[in-house]
């Protein structure tokens, strides 16, 4: 089975995503409104007595007769099926409509859909999930109600004790949901990492005896790794307490390298890994982080997958390894460019039509070209790649800020390190291309960035014989914003 794709990737670097709205309909590929329907009659037929809202019942035969209000006060009604009932017209009406979140926030059905998560109701409960992960789908409000109200300990509460596949893939995502709100991180380190690694992230990734619970769902790991990638985004308290949960690096590494050796690149899995140093021993705990074995996985997924999501996840984990300015961020760009070979399955990436991989392998690239000893080698291989795509415009690098301006540092900074490949390809299409960025407000990282290039491919004495035969003026390269840009780069 597929999982539910989510509305946005949650995989691009350093981001904190939702995942996505939980469809409304189940197994039996009944829909929303026809599973509400359903309750209705199945409380028609109820023997026990009708209470304040019974008469409410007879006025909702058709969907359109429910209303929202009623939803809510169906959560209270002592009656299991009433509850179902109003906890399915919420999924659905807010799968539906966007403004039905905040409206059930002002009738304080959150904190009765949380008390929900305890009833011994499995229906109840899966139908309560679902409601929940898609009230707080970006709404910030309704994520700290939903903490506010103990949610998050009564879901994992929940993910622990339930059978239920469909429960568990609810409760998952709307943990994931919740993870990208910074308010919220503190606890699910907390409470949440180590649920999920034992509950579903051990014993997906291991099939051993020694797992409780060997039968989760692909749906449910990708999930909950999901909601974990977003926990690594946090502060290095918190991304250290994630190197310390016990089980679970070394269960992603498994599983990672599983799929690879089974030729199954583009299997389940949402995690950005975190940075290191250097390791030369075998591999165990948070010594993968930075080994060159998970580099290697990372660079053999690149080349074998064709899911975008695995692709930037690896691009991703690669560039967490190489953010930093320090020796190790430069012993693992040496690593993997003179011994892993990682440009070659870099740089096609630069042509993804995805925007966010694209953007995560142009930073990736940008990292590595920090390191010195790195910068000639790039020039040969990368740089004629990085200029053709400059002087192709903004809309071929998704007309995005950022992937703009790393794009024009990192040609900044190879040009210079290696005059003798640059001269070659300095023409006009790419002078004026960099002139036309340089001057383009609505991208300022990169017009910035445009600037100062400009201004280098003057200033530096190899290049001026090139740039003049180009039969361009000196203003095109130096000029106030140029000169403004080099000047304050200079005060930096």
């Amino acid at each position: 089975m597929t999982a539910l794709d989510p509305l946005r990737s949650a995989l691009s670097t350093r981001a904190r995503d939702d995942t996505s709205l939980a469809v409304p309909s189940d197994s039996k590929l009944r829909t929303g409104p026809q599973r509400v329907l359903e309750q209705v009659h199945t409380i028609k037929r109820s023997k026990s007595k009708p209470g304040k809202n019974g008469s409410l019942i007879n006025s909702v035969e058709n969907m359109s007769d429910m209303t929202l209000k009623q939803a809510v006060e169906f959560l209270t009604h002592p009656d299991e099926n009433y509850q179902q009932c109003g906890a399915n017209f919420i999924h659905h009406t807010t799968f539906k409509e966007e403004g039905t979140k905040q409206e059930v926030f002002q009738l304080g059905g959150i904190p009765a859909l949380v008390s929900l998560l305890r009833s011994p109701n499995p229906g109840v409960n899966q139908a309560t999930a679902g409601a929940l992960r898609n009230l707080v789908f970006k709404d910030q409000d309704n994520k700290l109600e939903v903490q506010h109200c103990g949610g998050i300990a009564k879901s994992l509460q929940l993910l622990k004790e339930t059978d239920s596949t469909e429960t568990q893939k609810q409760i998952t995502g709307l943990l994931w949901n919740l993870s990208s709100a910074d308010a919220l991180k503190k606890e699910l380190i907390a409470t949440a990492l180590p649920a999920l690694t034992e509950n579903v992230v051990v014993p997906f990734t291991c099939w051993s005896d020694n797992c409780a619970k060997n039968n989760v769902h692909p749906d449910v790991f990708y999930s909950a790794t999901g909601c974990l990638r977003n926990l690594s985004c946090s502060q290095e308290k918190e991304r250290t307490a994630m190197r310390e949960c016990h089980g679970l690096i070394d269960s992603l590494m498994s599983y990672i390298q599983s799929c690879v050796a089974e030729e199954n690149p583009d299997d389940k899995l949402s995690f950005d890994t975190v940075r290191g140093s250097p390791e030369d021993a075998p591999p165990s705990g948070v010594k993968w982080l930075c080994h060159p074995k998970a580099m290697q996985t990372y660079l053999s997924l690149l080349a074998s997958s064709k899911k975008g999501a695995t692709l930037e996840a690896c691009c991703g984990a690669l560039q967490n390894l190489t953010a930093n300015k320090g020796m190790g961020a430069s012993a693992m760009s040496e690593i993997m460019v003179q011994k892993l070979g990682a440009l070659q399955y870099i740089v096609p990436l630069l042509k993804s039509p995805d925007q966010s991989l694209q953007k995560t392998a142009m930073s990736l690239l940008g990292n590595m070209s920090r390191t010195s000893s790195l910068q000639n080698s790039m020039a040969k291989q990368i740089l004629p790649d990085l200029t053709s795509l400059l002087s192709a415009g903004p809309r071929e690098m998704g007309n995005n800020d950022q992937t703009i301006a790393t794009a024009c540092k990192t040609v900044r900074s190879i040009m210079l390190a290696d005059t003798a490949v640059s001269k070659k390809l300095i023409n006009k299409e790419l002078v004026s291309s960099v002139a036309d960025l340089s001057e383009n407000n609505s991208f300022p990282k990169g017009s910035k960035a445009a600037s100062r290039l400009l201004y280098s491919l003057w200033n530096e004495k190899n290049f001026q014989g090139v740039v003049k035969k180009l039969g361009m003026g000196k203003t095109v390269f130096v000029n106030d914003k140029t000169t403004a840009i080099h000047k304050s780069m200079q005060i930096e």
